[in-house]
């Protein structure tokens, strides 16, 4: 069985402001898919929730496979964990959603990386951001 490795992250210019998500799907070690879009105006941390939920739909075709989520925001892998509580009434409703997802799944962790570890995810949300103000 093989092990998916997804990278994941959230953007805001401003905060709130023009935000944006970004995918990156690692299978066999090379990149087997990348999603993302434009959000709207919202803050970074329903960003980061939304490239969540969107990794976690994604996956679905392989949920008995091994997975590893990997993202560089600490308040979502620690809330998502239980570590942290939900405060937020907004982001109570997608760690709602992103535990029913989680439930879906045989053997599948979230882990926190450094942000230097996670370019790959942020240039694809920063990329979309980019787009909408014609910075691109």
């Amino acid at each position: 069985m093989e092990k998916i490795y997804i990278y994941i992250d959230g953007a805001s210019k401003g905060n709130p402001g023009k935000s944006a998500y970004g995918v990156v799907i690692f299978k066999n070690d090379k990149i087997y898919k990348k999603i993302g879009d434009y959000i709207g105006i919202t803050t970074n941390n329903v960003a980061e929730y939304i490239s969540l939920i969107f990794a976690l739909i994604e996956c679905l075709p392989f949920k008995t496979n091994e997975i590893e989520i990997r993202s560089d925001s600490q308040l979502l892998v620690k809330q998502v964990k239980g570590e942290y509580r939900v405060k937020d009434d907004k982001l109570l409703i997608f760690h709602k959603i992103v535990n029913f997802l989680f439930s879906k799944y045989n053997n599948i962790r979230i882990t926190y990386i450094s942000r230097k570890d996670n370019k790959i995810a942020d240039r694809l949300a920063n990329s979309f951001i980019e787009k909408v103000c014609g910075l691109f």
